[in-house]
């Protein structure tokens, strides 16, 4: 049986054996004829396809010979004379291309009919009889032509899978097929479809504008109605371009809520109040609540808390996750999937999870926990479009740039609350003082309970003595996965040089709380600079703030000055040397606003350090900032800056004289 194969390198076989076909002359009429079976092919035709426009004179010749050459080769009867040309007869079965186009036919009746999935069977087997790319060899013409039969099986069959929800293979065959024809449009549109179905939406929008250019930077003219039709369908997301995969409701109701500690103590009413918040029936949006607090205060077993109280409401599932720096595309994905969406399927780019996590969502009841959030960027994502869902968020910043949140901002335990905590703990009343040490950080009184368990030898009151020294505080203050020092140092590490900067000075201040002119001085800024960097570090909750207006100070937290210490440890002369010399200076500079005293004090040598003085009553001033002023001296004493001690005691004494002090 004799068979003609232009499906790939142009060769002819006979019962299954190659048959050297000649010349390249006689390759090329007879690939002419293979192409044109049972058809005429004229003279001029093959007169063209071998010399061009300007045959030579004894072209009918040559072409005779050829002819007679092939007739030899194939057999006499297998090519006819006709009046214009030749014909080389053939039966479907002996030809390649006849049986594709067989193929092709019976594909397109079967999708016709509705039996989509057969159809795409028998376009796979159109496409398998090719094994390799059309012959070089080959006329320009025959080769193009075979070309496009294959362009048109491969579009075909991709419309087939398409239409069955198949995308996972299409991508990179499509892909392969827009590259090789950079001009074709129909296989455009299916590479788009397959890739927003898969959720890459921003790949197949780029396909759209690259094809764009390329039509009209090489014809002059627009893409097709019918595909810019597909790409604004795609930017809005229609049902007919989404995802293609199922996602059954009730296969899917992810329960990821840690276990809620069995030890938590109070908060009782703001529980209650934001599982309220949660669970209101009517609203026209997701709730969404940020908790935010100090390193340490138990934001995470706050909302675990929460959420276990309300997570009946939410029958579709509770999703949880920590983020940890910026891997918030990781998050989402994860969500994606314990929705149920293959892992192949999540997409790639962080703004088509998020895009698709709100379409998983849209009528659904889902309580997602986003733990640690860095910034407000990181927790939009996560915010459904449509009621049915809440959102719970922990942070140690203060959210405020979040549109629509609860703000929750977590405060410190009261000794009652911390005793309460400790002695559920430990099973014993914990003493005033271990609890002292602690101030109210629930993370600090989980090691130290955690301590005393893992030393039963020890009592609390070992401990609290263990703890009574600030120096070495935070070296007790670590068990086994719970470190208050790492704890603080991973918020530390999030801030900038000058908010750090600003943090580990004022640790070593010995001040309870400090004005802005004295973070000014310590910054070797401005007033206003100095108090951008303090309302940040507020936001961070590494901070805390006394009073309001101008009369606002700031504070630190026991434990945290500690670690700012620790941090500051080498410059601490320096920072001493700037604190004091600033006091100093604005001593001088209110006490000169006070009548003369008895004595004038002669000038000492300390240097002073420049402090923005504020045009406010000396008396006031002075009354305010007593306590600070007498800490620096005692500090200066000790640290053995003599000079600058007796000249800001010496200074403060024009007050004492002014306001009757006899006890300073």
């Amino acid at each position: 049986m004799w068979c003609f194969r232009l499906l790939g390198p142009f060769r002819v076989e006979c019962d299954g054996a190659e048959v050297a076909s000649g010349t390249p002359q006689m390759r090329t009429v007879l690939a002419l004829l293979v192409w044109h079976a049972n058809e005429v092919v004229p003279v001029g035709r093959m007169f063209d396809e071998l010399w061009g426009e300007v045959p030579p004179a004894s072209a009918k010749v040559q072409l005779q010979g050829i002819i007679s050459r092939l007739r030899r080769l194939l057999g006499k009867e297998r090519i006819a004379t006709a009046a214009t040309g030749y014909v080389l007869r053939c039966t479907a079965a002996e030809l390649d291309v006849e049986l594709v186009r067989q193929d092709l036919a019976a594909a397109r009746g079967l999708i016709a009919g509705g039996d989509v999935a057969l159809g795409a069977t028998r376009l796979r087997e159109a496409l398998g009889r090719w094994d390799g790319p059309a012959d070089l060899n080959l006329t320009e013409p025959v080769a193009a032509q075979i070309d496009e039969l294959r362009m048109t099986v491969l579009e075909e069959r991709a419309d087939a899978d398409l239409l069955l929800g198949g995308t996972a293979d299409l991508i990179g065959e499509l892909t392969a097929a827009a590259a090789a024809h950079p001009l074709r449009e129909r296989v455009r549109a299916q590479l788009m479809t397959a890739l927003a179905r898969r959720g890459r939406v921003s790949e197949a929008l780029d396909v759209f504008l690259t094809f764009r250019r390329t039509m009209v930077d090489e014809l002059g003219v627009e893409p097709s109605a019918q595909l810019c039709s597909l790409h604004a369908r795609i930017l809005r997301g229609e049902p007919g371009v989404r995802p293609a995969f199922p996602v059954p409701r009730e296969a899917h109701q992810p329960r990821q809520l840690p276990p809620a500690l069995p030890d938590f103590v109070s908060r009782e009413e703001l529980l209650t109040e934001l599982a309220d918040v949660l669970t209101a029936p009517g609203r026209e949006r997701s709730p969404l609540v940020a908790v935010s607090g100090a390193a340490g205060l138990g934001k995470t077993a706050f909302v675990v808390q929460l959420a276990h109280r309300v997570r009946e409401r939410f029958p579709d599932g509770q999703l949880f996750a920590t983020l940890r720096g910026d891997d918030t595309m990781a998050v989402l994905q994860q969500f994606l999937r314990a929705l149920g969406v293959p892992a192949d399927l999540v997409p790639a780019a962080e703004d088509e999870c998020s895009a698709l996590l709100r379409d998983l969502l849209a009528g659904r009841e889902v309580l997602l926990v986003v733990d640690n959030a860095a910034d407000a960027r990181q927790v939009r994502p996560f915010v459904p479009a449509e009621p049915g869902c809440a959102v719970l968020v922990t942070s140690r910043r203060t959210l405020g740039e979040l549109e629509g949140a609860r703000l929750v901002r977590l405060g410190l335990l009261d000794a009652d609350e911390s005793a309460e905590l400790l002695a559920k703990i430990i099973g014993v009343p914990p003493g005033d003082a271990l609890v002292a040490h602690c101030g109210g950080l629930p993370l600090a009184l989980r090691v130290a309970g955690a301590l005393l368990l893992d030393h039963p030898h020890w009592t609390v009151d070992d401990l609290a003595a263990r703890l009574a020294d600030e120096r070495t505080r935070l070296d007790w203050l670590e068990v086994g996965d719970l470190d208050v020092r790492a704890s603080f140092d991973a918020s530390y590490r999030q801030l900038s040089q000058s908010h750090q900067m600003l943090f580990r000075r004022l640790g070593l201040l010995p001040a309870t709380t400090v004005p802005g002119w004295l973070a000014a001085a310590l910054l070797d800024v401005g007033q206003t600079g100095a108090e951008r960097v303090l309302e940040d570090l507020v936001s961070w909750h590494l901070v805390s703030t006394a009073g309001c207006g101008t009369a606002i100070r700031y504070g630190m937290h026991d434990l945290l000055r500690c670690f700012a210490a620790e941090q500051a440890e080498p410059e601490q002369g320096a920072v001493l040397t700037r604190a004091v010399g600033a006091c100093l200076e604005m001593a001088e500079s209110m006490a000169a606003r006070l009548p003369t005293g008895v004595l004038k004090p002669l000038p000492g040598k300390a240097l002073r350090h420049h402090a923005e003085a504020d045009a406010c009553d000396p008396i006031a001033w002075f009354d305010t900032e007593l306590p600070t002023l007498r800490a620096v001296v005692e500090t200066a004493a000790v640290r053995g800056m003599a000079e600058h001690a007796w000249e800001l005691a010496v200074v403060c004494q024009r007050y004492f004289d002014h306001c009757g002090h006899d006890d300073a």
